[in-house]
């Protein structure tokens, strides 16, 4: 089957009503990415953690639509992500604004992460975490006045795990070889969370990797999709 990308209202039997004058129906944010590299469905990528002086030598970062690697199905595409930072830790994510919700108004969500990984337990365990949230104002990465471009959400440093995480884990297959696999992740051990929208009706997504692996790291979302219920 077609992956496809949607950004929709769904009113249907056995979900919320929807009208011209409510929001109070299901909202699904889908990003499966199956386009070409203008296939993005707004999500924007950034990294954050490393310093202004770094060169190519200690940094390394590439982000674009691609098709998915072989193991998968190669007619497919997702984002894939490249981070390589071997002076410290460094965030690699994706972020993208949601709006259409009621302002101020609390939400009932669930959240999963899809992600295309080759990476076994033995190779970076402990070194890459996976981590995604849901907030009420942009993340940005920032220029510190100690010469470091941070992440401004509260995601927490490598392991740890700040109060703007929502899903946490790692990118590791439990298959022995390197051959990509998809592994699913969901936020709140797939129970919803409540959360609110910020006064202009908007809610802002982010997910990636938080990195003390020195060497090279790639993989791929190959899809996000969060659910909401009005309260």
């Amino acid at each position: 089957m077609k992956k496809y990308i949607l950004i929709a209202i769904l009113a249907a039997a056995g979900l919320w009503s929807c009208n011209e004058d409510s929001l109070d129906a299901s909202i699904t944010v889908d990003s499966n990415f199956q386009s070409s590299a203008v296939g993005r469905d707004g999500w924007i990528h950034g990294y954050a953690g490393y310093a202004a002086t770094a060169d190519t030598t200690q940094l390394d970062t590439v982000a674009a639509t691609a098709l998915l690697p072989r193991g998968l199905d190669t007619t497919q595409y997702g984002y894939r992500i490249l981070s390589r930072y071997s002076k410290g830790n460094m965030f690699a994510y994706l972020k993208k604004r949601v709006s259409g919700f009621t302002p101020n108004k609390s939400y009932e969500m669930t959240f999963q992460v899809d992600l295309a990984t080759r990476y076994s337990a033995s190779a970076i365990v402990d070194k890459v975490t996976f981590k995604a949230g849901v907030s009420r104002i942009e993340p940005v990465t920032t220029k510190l006045t100690s010469g470091i471009y941070a992440f401004n959400l509260d995601k927490g440093t490598g392991t740890q795990v700040g109060k703007d995480v929502l899903l946490s884990g790692n990118i590791t297959s439990t298959n022995p070889d390197s051959r990509y696999y998809t592994i699913l992740r969901y936020s709140n051990d797939g129970q919803p969370v409540t959360l609110t929208s910020n006064e202009k009706g908007e809610l802002w997504f982010y997910a990636g990797t938080d990195s003390d692996y020195k060497d090279t790291t790639v993989f791929y979302f190959d899809r996000i999709i969060a659910r909401f219920k009005e309260l």
